[in-house]
């Protein structure tokens, strides 16, 4: 289309115009998240297995795509995947189980993280508190959870055994562990035995206090609307 002196508009959205009309899908992102770690705490049956992964595909795709992120980082995302999907065939078809489960642990620790950073990015850019916003770094504070669940899988991986009773690190346990260091409600049952396994036990641990205090904080700062000054509120 043409504007009256001759110049033709573009009609293709800017990145920042793609953000404002991306749909809101943080909230369902929550939510399959929270069932998805709910399922795989009650139950080890394939069934729920399989559902848990579907759900956590589908709650990462939602969060990048809900996100925006720019072509670069979108680019990226795309080369994360690709790689770990053909590790993951790979090792499934020509590694023995437990070195399959490794690659696999690998590969949703990388993936979960990048999408972690790509939520936290875009939760840091509102300048006032909605539910999206909220419902945004809550979907944060557990993908934070569940990428150290594979940090420890690695690690477990690595230098078994993982818990110092001897308690078999199976995928259940080594959630349970993370979440319970990510919330500092303190240890009882299980424990790392390693130094390597106590070390980023630790470093989840401030890693959670720190997203707490920094993004709390920045929604009650937001609670008081835009900056004086500042551009306009990111929906």
């Amino acid at each position: 289309m043409s504007d009256p002196g001759g110049t033709t508009a573009d009609p293709t959205p800017t990145h920042a115009g793609r953000r404002e009309l991306a749909p809101d899908l943080y909230g369902l992102v929550l939510v399959l998240l929270s069932v998805g770690y709910i399922l795989f705490a009650v139950s080890s049956a394939l069934w729920a297995q399989v559902a848990v992964s579907v759900l956590l595909f589908v709650s990462l795709v939602l969060a990048v795509r809900t996100s925006v992120p720019s072509p670069r980082v979108r680019g990226a995302m795309r080369a994360i995947l690709v790689v770990g999907v053909v590790a993951t065939a790979s090792s499934l078809l020509f590694l023995p189980e437990r070195d399959a489960v490794a690659v696999v642990d690998a590969t949703l620790a990388a993936v979960v993280g990048f999408t972690l950073v790509v939520v936290l990015a875009r939760v840091l850019e509102h300048r006032t508190v909605t539910l999206r916003s909220i419902a945004a770094a809550l979907s944060g504070y557990l993908l934070l959870g569940i990428m150290f669940t594979h940090v420890f899988g690695l690690v477990a991986w690595l230098e078994p055994p993982f818990f110092a009773d001897g308690a078999t690190a199976d995928g259940r346990a080594l959630q349970y562990f993370s979440f319970t260091t990510l919330t500092t409600l303190g240890y009882g049952d299980l424990t790392a035995a390693t130094y390597a396994g106590r070390g980023l036990a630790t470093f989840e641990a401030l890693l959670a206090q720190v997203y707490l205090v920094t993004i709390v904080a920045r929604l009650v700062a937001s609670w008081h609307g835009p900056r004086v000054g500042g551009p306009p509120p990111v929906p």
